[in-house]
């Protein structure tokens, strides 16, 4: 018979390493050194094709120094396949006794769930959550509303400095984009216009469809739906940096509530500049549509500024502003309570912003729909 290597890795360079030696020849082995977690898989490719050979195997682990529990399991799973283990020492034995009486059977594979009982059951779940985030959120909008409305009555309590570092984040870093994307969807609106009414002959009333958009719906929207994704999630991703490192806990201990010092602020600058972003947009949204006019309907921009007050009047521009601090109001409550929500981690951060701009994307639209129907049945 061929004899089986003594060691198929050399001893690290590091003596505190523990090392397995496998010496013997034949159907006679000696192990020693350690058998431990970190040479198992070592002694294990060692005698795989050992294994392989007759039945009348030994093996004598009288020169083991170390023995834990998976090299107990190991050995115990030897014993079973014939091998005969001499040379056990006591404290070797009592760990080998109590492996060898353990049931090792193997665990009974679970059942798989019918498909249409996963779809009711993720239907249940979703359910479930969506009913746990309405109240969450209908709490912390009723805290947050309660803080903000203490801090207006005391003006004390507001932190001008946070607030208008806040505006200008969430609002004048913003104007270039907001304007770029409000000047591309009028244009965009304009062209679907023109394409659709021109084999009717009323391409003229492209520029009433674009200005009533551009003012009732989407410079709001889209801007919401910006901000959303750039200030609502900057809101998670910054209480969450601070609920990782600690800091909020940091504040309970100093007696200073984290509403007043993270949510107030950036719920009153958002507030704020939402408002203020949807009327630049709307602007920027009128002069796409006077772009659009003289490129393909040659109507100069005199002739469109002339025939814009008979296009739309002072409503149309109010439901439009009239949605934004609203929007704004729970863009900023699903960033900073998601950001609160945040468990330690950076992944909980990640997806915790996820959730938020989602969530805030979401409301937004429903919201918008909401006042739709709301305007139009009061007709305004």
């Amino acid at each position: 018979m061929t004899s089986v290597p003594a060691n198929k890795q050399q001893a690290s360079a590091d003596p505190s390493r523990p090392t397995v030696v496998i010496s013997g020849d034949g159907d006679r082995l000696a192990l020693a050194g350690a058998l431990e977690i970190v040479t198992l898989a070592e002694a294990r490719n060692s005698l795989k094709k050992w294994l392989k050979l007759g039945p009348s195997r030994s093996l004598d682990i009288a020169g083991l120094d170390s023995l834990d529990t998976p090299g107990a399991l190991f050995l115990c799973g030897l014993r079973d396949k014939g091998v005969k283990l001499t040379g056990i020492r006591a404290e070797h034995q009592a760990l080998l006794g109590l492996i060898g009486g353990l049931d090792l059977k193997p665990l009974p594979k679970v059942k798989p769930v019918s498909r249409w009982r996963q779809l009711v059951i993720q239907l249940g779940k979703g359910a479930d959550d969506a009913g746990h985030d309405a109240i969450a959120i209908i709490t912390f909008v009723g805290r947050a509303a309660s803080w903000t409305g203490n801090a207006l009555i005391h003006p004390d309590c507001l932190r001008p400095a946070s607030i208008s570092r806040h505006v200008a984040e969430t609002g004048i870093q913003a104007l270039p984009i907001i304007g770029l994307m409000a000047i591309m969807i009028a244009i965009v609106i304009g062209y679907q216009g023109v394409a659709q009414l021109r084999p009717y002959g009323g391409e003229d009333f492209t520029i009433n469809l674009v200005a009533v958009s551009v003012l009732r719906e989407m410079g709001v929207l889209i801007t919401s739906i910006m901000v959303a994704g750039r200030s609502g999630s900057a809101f998670t991703a910054e209480i969450g940096v601070m609920k990782t490192r600690e800091e909020v806990d940091a504040l309970k201990v100093m007696g200073i509530e984290p509403m007043q010092v993270l949510v107030v602020p950036r719920l009153i600058a958002l507030v704020i500049t939402l408002p203020l972003l949807t009327f630049f947009a709307d602007i920027m949204g009128l002069i796409g549509g006077a772009a659009i006019a003289q490129f393909l309907l040659d109507v100069s921009p005199t002739q469109y500024l002339t025939r814009l007050p008979h296009v739309v009047d002072g409503s149309d521009l109010f439901v439009g502003l009239f949605k934004a601090p609203v929007f704004a109001f729970f863009i900023a409550i699903i960033g900073c309570m998601h950001g609160l929500r945040v468990s330690g981690s950076a992944e909980s951060v990640g997806r915790e912003t996820t959730r938020a701009v989602v969530k805030s994307i979401f409301l937004v639209i429903v919201l918008d729909a909401f006042f739709s129907i709301l305007f139009e049945k009061i007709g305004i």
